[in-house]
């Protein structure tokens, strides 16, 4: 068996989602409710808008097919499923940010473990990874969570991606 060694570890991080998640934490914090509230009408009135346009465009064409109204009725009711179940929509956005701190957090253990290699001492960004992970997999199986405690774990993962971007770009140096 051959041994891997890393000579150089290029991690392909960005302050970019970080900080929207950090923006949107400090957002769901201030005002839980009306923001879930806002996006929620928002999508819905941009599904409906696309669903009824489509079906628009649809009837002009000559060659019409039932996949075309199938997609138009969809959107509609994607709309029409925004704009009415609100609650339910928390429900997916929880599940969504869980599972993206989650996958982050797999990435975070994975680049600690290569560095683990590399530098023994540098334990910092495998000990961020566990504490996003364990903070995802409370954002997805905590049922009654309420938004604003989203929010938190949003700033703090918000937070510790960043120091640990920074942490990483100074190891590479």
């Amino acid at each position: 068996m051959q041994k891997i060694i890393i000579k150089s570890y290029e991690p392909k991080k960005s302050l970019v989602v970080p900080i929207i998640f950090l923006i949107v934490g400090l957002l769901l914090t201030i005002n839980p409710g009306d923001i879930v509230e806002f996006v929620s009408y928002i999508f819905g009135g941009v599904f409906l808008a696309l669903g009824v346009s489509k079906m628009i465009a649809d009837t002009k064409r000559m060659d019409k097919t039932t996949g075309d109204t199938f997609y138009s009725i969809m959107m509609i009711v994607l709309g029409i499923i925004f704009i009415f179940f609100s609650g339910t929509i928390e429900f997916i956005i929880r599940l969504a940010i869980g599972v993206w701190i989650i996958i982050n957090a797999l990435n975070t253990i994975a680049f600690g473990a290569n560095l683990m290699r590399v530098d023994r001492k540098s334990v910092v960004s495998l000990i961020i990874g566990f504490i996003l992970l364990l903070m995802g997999l409370y954002t997805v199986f905590v049922s009654n969570l309420v938004l604003s405690a989203i929010g938190l774990v949003l700033i703090i993962y918000g937070a510790l991606s960043i120091v640990d971007y920074f942490y990483a770009l100074a190891k590479n140096k």
